[in-house]
């Protein structure tokens, strides 16, 4: 069966993914192809130039090794100018597509050794734009544009963003390109997660569902609004390809409560992650037909789930 892997954004939460990769390479689920929307591009991309073992222990390390000066730059001046209207973002790109130029294992897409497809939004349209072929590092820095925080990018005539709002989950474009078996591999999910801060000496338990409490300031209003509506999306997505293909979307541990702007807790979600994918593929089951939640679980009486949460919007 052609095998898609579809890896949806995240933010620093992107480090959960390189546990799901490599449980799943641990049981012998290779990728044919490699779809990525925001974060989970960054590390389609990679894979997609070392889809092997190998290659998921390298991510895993990189992850390990991010840190927040490293793509998110505090810049006062320029927050400022943010916050008055006087710009159309608060931070510069230049840190990350820095950082990627230093770690991306090729220059052209065409270049990887499984094919892989960065996902980005057209700001003007609203529609999902995809790159297949052609330089690497536009539509990557393009697709972890988050609105507001990162500028537009602009490639050819297109002004892009992040590629979340137009296809936070992009198994329909995994289907259109042949995979018959796909992979979702998300930013998070319910399992419960404990994380301890050795450098402040502070435990905290990520569990779910997350209090009932509306988010604190307009910029959290609008990101979780965006959040939902991504979420309704992909919802729709998946009832839509259950039919069409052999889909499954891996669990991962919760991320409410921890902050995803910081890498502090990278280490911890990589092997989080890991350990509750080698649990769940044993007894692994399809997203079945009908009404689904944001994990594929089925909603017995039509109705979306009222205890699920939608993700921050990066």
């Amino acid at each position: 069966m052609r095998t898609a892997w579809v890896l949806p954004g995240g933010s620093t939460f992107g480090a959960i993914q390189a546990g799901l990769v490599t449980a799943l390479f641990e049981v012998g689920v290779e990728p044919d192809l490699l779809i990525g929307t925001s974060a989970g591009s960054l590390n389609a991309a990679w894979l997609a130039g070392d889809p092997t073992p190998t290659g998921a222990a390298k991510l895993r390390e990189i992850w390990a090794s991010m840190r927040r000066t490293d793509v998110f730059p505090i810049q006062p001046t320029r927050i400022l100018a943010g916050k008055l209207g006087l710009s159309n973002h608060v931070m510069s790109n230049h840190g990350l597509a820095r950082w990627l130029h230093n770690n991306l294992p090729f220059r052209r897409l065409e270049d990887a050794q499984v094919p892989v497809t960065v996902t980005a939004t057209d700001i003007d349209t609203g529609e999902p734009v995809y790159f297949e072929s052609g330089p690497a590092l536009p539509p990557l820095v393009a697709s972890c544009s988050i609105p507001g925080m990162f500028p537009p990018v602009q490639v050819g005539d297109r002004w892009l963003v992040d590629g979340g709002p137009a296809a936070f989950m992009p198994i329909s474009r995994a289907v259109e390109q042949g995979a018959e078996r796909v992979f979702v591999l998300p930013c998070g999910g319910t399992e419960p997660f404990e994380f301890n801060d050795p450098r402040r000496g502070i435990g905290s338990i990520a569990t779910w569902p997350p209090p009932k409490t509306p988010p604190r300031s307009v910029g959290g209003v609008n990101g979780a609004a965006l959040g939902a509506a991504m979420v309704s999306a992909a919802r729709l997505d998946m009832q839509l390809n259950a039919t069409r293909c052999e889909l499954y979307v891996l669990p991962a541990p919760s991320v409410i409560g921890l902050s995803p702007y910081s890498f502090a807790h990278a280490s911890a979600l990589i092997n989080a992650a890991w350990e509750i994918a080698k649990r769940w593929h044993p007894t692994a089951k399809p997203v079945p037909v009908g009404p689904v939640d944001i994990g594929g679980h089925p909603i017995a009486d039509g109705r979306f789930g009222v205890s699920e949460s939608a993700p921050s919007a990066q």
